[in-house]
């Protein structure tokens, strides 16, 4: 099982748009098993695939004591989208931080044992995090478990100066996840103008591995409301189209 955190310490990027589309197509479009993990207090992706946190959250998973993910597996439900499993989050998230989620800590390794026992069981092909816009537990502990970090970025001054900062932290868990990796960057809600053109250019030159953008359009508000992926709403969208070319490359990376 792969395991891949959607990551930006920068709101309003579109990371649970991409941690849902990507979740519908490998579960709908490769016929892969999907686990959602949700470590955001907002709980979007649990809204959106139909999420029960009262039969079982993160949050609870990360203030349970030692018992090497049993209780984080236990807590997984079934989605409204057949194919996609899902570990909700809660609004209970964020009271927790890293004062009371101890780094190398056994609550900060539970969803490393979760993935572990997982794996060790075929239960699933990926796991996909959709983290929340800061380095806290719930992010933390994502970090420890992932294999890779996959970053949205909306293309303006503002994300490309927060991108030092966040490329830091990632290289810090690496001294407590040794196998994490940068998967890539990939832009979003991108439009045809100077400005970004250039800005995308930039963060090209930069040498950071990259995705193909993902195209500005009104379709990925309307399938929040509709609370369905691209893939049933708008398959034929700029969004659309660009997500699954996106999850093409993140395969084609992969094999």
């Amino acid at each position: 099982m792969r395991t891949t955190v959607i990551l930006n310490l920068k709101g309003g990027v579109a990371k649970t748009a991409t941690a849902v589309n990507m979740a519908a197509i490998l579960a709908r479009g490769y016929r892969k098993r999907i686990l959602l993990v949700d470590a955001d207090s907002q709980c979007n992706a649990t809204e959106f695939f139909g999420g029960d946190p009262n039969k079982g959250n993160l949050a609870d998973v990360l203030r349970h004591e030692a018992d090497e993910g049993l209780f984080a597996v236990a807590s997984i439900q079934s989605s409204n989208f057949l194919g996609v499993d899902l570990l909700c989050g809660s609004d209970e998230l964020m009271d927790l931080d890293l004062t009371k989620v101890e780094l190398q800590g056994v609550r900060a390794l539970v969803l490393r044992e979760m993935v572990q026992q997982l794996a060790a069981k075929d239960q699933y092909d990926y796991c996909i995090v959709d983290c929340p816009p800061a380095f806290n537990a719930a992010s933390t502990a994502a970090l420890i478990a992932a294999d890779d970090v996959v970053i949205p970025i909306k293309l303006d001054a503002f994300a490309l100066r927060g991108m030092g900062n966040l490329m830091r932290q990632i290289t810090n868990m690496r001294k407590i996840n040794p196998s994490l990796r940068l998967s890539g960057c990939l832009p979003t809600m991108w439009y045809n103008s100077p400005l970004i053109v250039e800005a995308e250019k930039t963060l090209r030159d930069s040498g950071l591995p990259m995705y193909p953008h993902i195209r500005r359009t009104n379709k990925v508000d309307a399938m929040t409301f509709a609370q369905e992926p691209l893939l049933l709403t708008s398959p034929r969208s700029a969004a659309g189209i660009d997500y699954r070319e996106f999850v093409r490359e993140y395969m084609e990376r992969r094999s």
